[in-house]
């Protein structure tokens, strides 16, 4: 079993289809499928169902894809931390975060790293919740923050550091410039513009409003952030967003954005690590830098910290109205 076999076998998996997983690979088709042919023949089990729509993983496919990314997730690390060895390179450290935290760290991070002078290059990337755990499994990322991780691989630990309250955000001109935090049960009336219906924040507001047996209505979709932000500000539409993605627009008076009570709508920061593999010592640096910026959160931005049933949070602190 060679790393270019899991390699293969995880894209087949991930792209759906051996035709697609060859063009990203950059490999002929048959090539690939010899190769799954032949990882399927040296385990002894069928581990894909082929069909005219494409591919799907059997019971021992699916288990072996975990397994497959596990272990190549702890190749990438071992790739990695080896080079730490020679000291005559510089590490590399990359740390991942959502668009929102982004707005609030990326830039802070950056700084902190170049004044502690840091012996490693420093790549701070954003990507969605949904991305980064597996971005950690496969060794792409050293340390991440993320909302609402599910903890399914076990090549990674998710730890709940925070709990982030969702904002009602609207412009200065529309009925709901007021101060304080609304009723849910008040976004009945307004009118949302919103990025992607498979956001995880609409999700969860559309299922607590069918609950209260309250409507929502959703009229524009956009993309663009900006775009969206230009749509509240003219009071044509709200949203629903955390504080970072609008903290500088709130705070030069621009949109107005009140925390939602009753019931409140909150999600949940989770702070990830590879596990079952050690961590490199830029990493440990970068970790205790980012534990400070979590605690410097708790204290002076909008979050709240609630404990899940059955765990601890790592930092304790109060939550300011901003």
């Amino acid at each position: 079993m060679r790393v270019r076999q899991l390699e293969s076998f995880v894209c087949v998996c991930e792209s759906g289809s051996i035709t697609r997983a060859a063009a990203i690979l950059n490999i002929v088709q048959p090539a690939l499928g010899s190769q799954i042919n032949a990882l399927e023949q040296e385990l002894g089990v069928q581990l894909l169902d082929r069909s005219p729509r494409g591919i799907k993983t059997t019971p021992a496919g699916q288990y072996f894809l975990e397994e497959a990314r596990d272990m190549l997730g702890r190749f990438a690390a071992i790739r990695k931390n080896i080079k730490t060895f020679n000291n005559s390179e510089p590490g590399h450290l990359s740390i991942g975060l959502t668009a929102s935290l982004s707005m609030l760290l990326a830039a802070p991070l950056a700084q902190e790293f170049n004044r502690q002078n840091l012996a490693a290059k420093v790549h701070i990337i954003e990507d969605i919740s949904h991305n980064l755990p597996e971005r950690i499994a496969r060794g792409e990322i050293d340390l991440a923050l993320a909302f609402d991780v599910a903890p399914h691989n076990k090549a990674v630990n998710c730890t709940p550091v925070l709990t982030e309250a969702l904002f009602f955000v609207t412009g200065p001109a529309t009925e709901f410039n007021k101060q304080g935090p609304i009723d849910l049960a008040e976004l009945s009336r307004a009118t949302f513009v919103i990025s992607t219906e498979k956001s995880h924040i609409i999700q969860l507001v559309k299922q607590t409003m069918e609950q209260l047996h309250l409507p929502l209505d959703v009229t524009y979709q956009i993309e663009s952030k900006q775009a969206i932000k230009g749509l509240i500000a003219q009071g044509t539409a709200s949203a629903l967003l955390p504080y970072g993605v609008v903290a500088r627009e709130v705070e030069a008076g621009t949109l107005i954005a009140r925390k939602i009570a009753n019931p409140p709508l909150t999600r949940t920061l989770f702070l990830l690590q590879p596990s079952g593999r050690p961590i490199s010592g830029h990493a440990k640096v970068a970790l205790s830098i980012i534990e400070k910026f979590i605690a410097h959160l708790a204290e002076n931005v909008a979050f709240e910290l609630v404990e899940p049933a059955g765990q601890q949070l790592l930092y304790r602190g109060r939550a300011s109205q901003p």
